[in-house]
């Protein structure tokens, strides 16, 4: 009888251990993600469509919404804003101030030894100008006033102190002098920009010793 007992006790015991499948949980089975996205990217970046996160739409990173890159919003990607020169009329005949006339340009030719040396020269109305000093203090302590509102070039080329002390006064249009690699040869001179594109380039060690109004311009560019 206990033997009887002892056999009937294991089987309970074996039945009550065996787990009832009426209660077993069940694992929940998570969706694999297979658009290979980012469930976040419903975010700001989104909104733009750019994906630079900026909300201007035009994917450059810059914020201005023209897509070029340079945050001047100007859409041309140079970085300059709006500068940009009025096409000088020009006309007939050629102004006495100038060496010669190419269709809109005025060119005022500085060319040997003080060929302009202490001069004033006045760009004429109705033209761009363009003035070339090539020889030794060619334009020294020269004053070039620039029209009020076309392009406006100074350019040294050679001879020793050519530019030494020339004085630049820029007006509405773009204004560039150029000194070239001689010693000095733009030793003392200055810039005064404008409103236009305002800029300097040295070829040598030579540079203007300054560029009032550089901030004021629309683009300004040193040596």
């Amino acid at each position: 009888m206990r033997l009887l007992a002892l056999l009937v006790s294991l089987g309970l015991g074996a039945c009550l251990i065996e787990r009832n499948p009426l209660f077993q949980d069940e694992t929940p089975t998570i969706a694999a993600n297979t658009d290979g996205g980012d469930s976040t990217s419903s975010g700001s970046d989104s909104e733009a469509g750019d994906g630079d996160g900026n909300g201007d739409g035009d994917g450059d990173g810059d914020g201005d919404g023209d897509g070029d890159g340079d945050g001047d919003g100007d859409g041309d990607g140079d970085g300059d804003g709006d500068c940009q020169d009025p096409v000088a009329p020009g006309g007939d005949p050629c102004p006495p101030a100038c060496s010669t006339c190419e269709d809109n340009v005025c060119a005022i030719n500085c060319i040997g030894d003080k060929a302009c040396d202490s001069d004033d020269i006045l760009c004429p109305p109705g033209f761009a100008c363009a003035v070339v000093c090539d020889g030794a203090t060619a334009c020294k302590d020269v004053d070039v006033t620039c029209s009020d509102q076309y392009a406006c070039s100074v350019t040294c080329n050679s001879g020793d102190e050519a530019c030494k002390k020339l004085t630049m006064i820029c007006g509405g249009g773009s204004c560039s002098l150029t000194c070239g690699a001689t010693d000095e040869i733009c030793y003392d001179a200055s810039v005064e920009c404008g409103t236009g594109a305002c800029s300097a380039s040295c070829q040598g060690t030579s540079a203007p010793k300054s560029m009032p109004g550089c901030d004021a311009a629309c683009a300004c560019t040193p040596c």
